[in-house]
């Protein structure tokens, strides 16, 4: 069976970062961290270590405004040791799972793209026209939504083909004997 799927359908429980435990990481972390321009989902090319800091404490569901103790604490830590800082920003990067999403073998369409719709709002709303209660939809762990968008669209007729770790294993096989 597909790893990806595994490690996507294998609830992750509340890990720890910078002294926070963060709740799976959902569509409406996605949200609220494009809502407040995160280089996590924005794309930057840099990630300072106050980006990481409002980061884990959105996904801990605390409030980001003013800094307490602890905050500092933990911005003068990240500061002063790139080494802590590049390990919290791989327990972060590693929290967020991306690596179970779904994998396919042809681009998706720009169908999607065309309509202006964002997105997470695409997938909250195919989750929901399946059964998927609003809440659940929102706060499930993403790459559990992006699996069971993906699941649904190919039910619905999408010609969508799915790459298993399988396939990648055989075709990484077979570029070694050639």
């Amino acid at each position: 069976m597909d790893k990806r799927f595994i490690s996507a359908f294998t609830d992750p429980g509340r890990i720890k970062v910078l002294g926070r435990f963060v709740y799976p990481f959902s569509l409406l972390n996605r949200v609220q961290l494009q809502a407040a321009e995160s280089p996590f989902v924005m794309n930057a090319e840099t990630v300072r270590p106050l980006d990481l800091l409002v980061a884990v404490k959105i996904c801990a569901k605390e409030p980001i405004g003013k800094l307490s103790l602890k905050d500092y604490y933990y911005l003068g830590r990240m500061n002063s040791s790139e080494a802590y800082f590049i390990k919290q920003m791989t327990r972060f990067s590693q929290y967020v799972m991306v690596d179970a999403w779904p994998k396919f073998w042809e681009k998706r369409s720009k169908q999607a793209d065309a309509s202006g719709m964002p997105w997470p709002l695409t997938v909250v709303c195919s989750l929901m026209s399946h059964g998927v209660s609003e809440e659940r939809a929102w706060t499930m762990p993403e790459s559990q939504a992006i699996w069971l968008y993906s699941s649904f669209a190919i039910s619905n007729g999408a010609s969508i083909k799915v790459l298993t770790t399988e396939d990648e294993e055989l075709i990484e096989t077979l570029e070694k004997q050639s």
